[in-house]
Protein backbone atom coordinates (compact mmCIF):
# COMPACT_ATOMS: atom_id res chain seq x y z
CA UNK A 1 0.00 0.00 0.00
CA UNK A 2 1.35 3.43 -0.99
CA UNK A 3 1.78 5.93 1.85
CA UNK A 4 3.19 9.40 2.34
CA UNK A 5 5.12 10.52 5.41
CA UNK A 6 4.17 13.62 7.39
CA UNK A 7 7.34 15.27 6.09
CA UNK A 8 6.27 14.56 2.49
CA UNK A 9 2.79 15.87 3.22
CA UNK A 10 4.25 19.07 4.67
CA UNK A 11 6.55 19.46 1.66
CA UNK A 12 3.68 18.95 -0.82
CA UNK A 13 1.56 21.44 1.13
CA UNK A 14 4.38 24.00 0.98
CA UNK A 15 4.79 23.44 -2.78
CA UNK A 16 1.06 24.03 -3.32
CA UNK A 17 1.06 27.14 -1.14
CA UNK A 18 4.13 28.55 -2.92
CA UNK A 19 2.40 27.96 -6.27
CA UNK A 20 -0.68 29.76 -4.91
CA UNK A 21 -2.70 26.74 -6.05
CA UNK A 22 -6.45 26.80 -5.40
CA UNK A 23 -7.66 24.57 -2.54
CA UNK A 24 -9.04 21.93 -4.95
CA UNK A 25 -5.68 21.65 -6.75
CA UNK A 26 -3.13 19.03 -5.73
CA UNK A 27 0.06 17.58 -7.13
CA UNK A 28 -0.43 14.71 -9.54
CA UNK A 29 2.32 12.24 -10.31
CA UNK A 30 1.63 11.45 -13.95
CA UNK A 31 3.20 8.35 -15.47
CA UNK A 32 5.21 9.35 -18.54
CA UNK A 33 7.04 6.31 -19.87
CA UNK A 34 8.90 4.92 -16.87
CA UNK A 35 8.97 8.24 -15.01
CA UNK A 36 6.58 9.89 -12.61
CA UNK A 37 6.28 13.58 -13.44
CA UNK A 38 4.69 16.01 -10.97
CA UNK A 39 2.16 18.56 -12.16
CA UNK A 40 -0.66 20.62 -10.67
CA UNK A 41 -4.08 19.08 -11.25
CA UNK A 42 -7.39 18.24 -9.62
CA UNK A 43 -8.66 14.79 -8.72
CA UNK A 44 -10.51 12.87 -11.42
CA UNK A 45 -12.92 9.93 -11.04
CA UNK A 46 -10.91 6.80 -10.23
CA UNK A 47 -7.95 8.70 -8.74
CA UNK A 48 -6.55 7.90 -5.31
CA UNK A 49 -6.15 11.02 -3.16
CA UNK A 50 -3.77 11.62 -0.27
CA UNK A 51 -4.44 14.31 2.32
CA UNK A 52 -2.28 16.23 4.75
CA UNK A 53 -3.62 18.64 7.38
CA UNK A 54 -7.10 18.57 5.84
CA UNK A 55 -6.02 19.28 2.26
CA UNK A 56 -5.64 16.91 -0.66
CA UNK A 57 -1.97 17.26 -1.56
CA UNK A 58 -1.42 14.33 -3.93
CA UNK A 59 -3.49 12.51 -6.55
CA UNK A 60 -2.55 9.37 -8.44
CA UNK A 61 -4.40 7.68 -11.26
CA UNK A 62 -4.65 3.87 -11.16
CA UNK A 63 -1.63 3.39 -13.47
CA UNK A 64 0.65 5.63 -11.39
CA UNK A 65 -0.65 4.05 -8.18
CA UNK A 66 0.29 0.62 -9.49
CA UNK A 67 3.88 1.82 -10.12
CA UNK A 68 4.30 3.11 -6.55
CA UNK A 69 2.42 0.34 -4.76
CA UNK A 70 4.18 -0.81 -1.57
CA UNK A 71 6.33 2.32 -1.50
CA UNK A 72 6.45 5.37 0.74
CA UNK A 73 6.85 8.97 -0.41
CA UNK A 74 9.26 10.83 1.85
CA UNK A 75 11.54 13.88 1.79
CA UNK A 76 15.34 13.87 1.90
CA UNK A 77 17.51 16.94 2.41
CA UNK A 78 19.89 17.79 -0.43
CA UNK A 79 22.33 20.63 -1.05
CA UNK A 80 19.68 22.15 -3.32
CA UNK A 81 16.91 21.84 -0.73
CA UNK A 82 14.44 19.11 0.19
CA UNK A 83 13.65 16.49 -2.45
CA UNK A 84 10.77 14.01 -2.67
CA UNK A 85 11.92 10.38 -2.79
CA UNK A 86 10.19 7.01 -3.07
CA UNK A 87 11.30 4.51 -0.46
CA UNK A 88 10.73 0.75 -0.57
Amino acid sequence: MFTITDAAGEHLTALLENAKAPEETAIRFALEGNNLTPKLDTAHPGDETFDHAGRTVLVLDPDALQVVADRTLDVQPTDGGPKLVLLR
